[in-house]
């Protein structure tokens, strides 16, 4: 009975109320909000992004320096390396020479076995400390041709870890 009671004015605007167009106001809203939000994350994406290459070009730059470096120091200790084992050659090859001279004047055979034992006993502690003194140089020429690279591999291990960090 409460339908009858109405009037046709206000049956009228009822009827126009349920069957008109859903208002498209808050989706619209919505709609523009998302795509806001969506435009944000992209445009900080893309800032990352080009933070994220400009610091992997300084990276690759500091370890090709780092690969310079670490070449000079090999190259001078290689270079070092060779002029004391060519000194050593030197020296050795003098050493024979007097001691051939040595031997070839020897007036009996005990003179003869005694400098050759003499010679061969000086010969051997030159060249266990010629080696020894090589290997010192070849271990100390590693250490610093590797230090430039192990402290660039440090400084990308750091600069990797400090985006998750944070």
């Amino acid at each position: 009975m409460s339908t009858q009671t109405k009037t046709p004015k206000a049956a009228a605007k009822t009827v126009e109320k349920a069957t008109a167009a859903p208002t498209s106001a808050p989706v619209e809203a919505t709609v523009e909000a998302v795509t806001e939000q969506v435009e944000k994350q992209v445009e900080k994406a893309a800032a990352v992004a080009a933070q994220g290459y400009g610091d992997f070009a300084v990276l690759q730059k500091e370890a090709f320096d780092a690969l310079v470096r670490s070449g000079e120091i090999l190259t001078k200790g290689a270079e070092a390396l060779g002029k004391e084992y060519l000194a050593f050659a030197q020296e050795a090859a003098e050493a024979n020479n007097q001691a051939a001279k040595a031997l070839m004047g020897a007036k009996s055979v005990t003179e003869f076995v005694q400098l050759q034992s003499d010679y061969f006993r000086i010969s051997l502690d030159k060249s266990v400390d010629e080696g020894t003194k090589l290997s010192e140089m070849s271990m100390k020429i590693a250490t610093e041709a590797f230090e430039p690279l192990q402290k660039q591999m440090t400084a990308a291990v750091e600069a990797g870890i400090k985006p998750l960090s944070v």
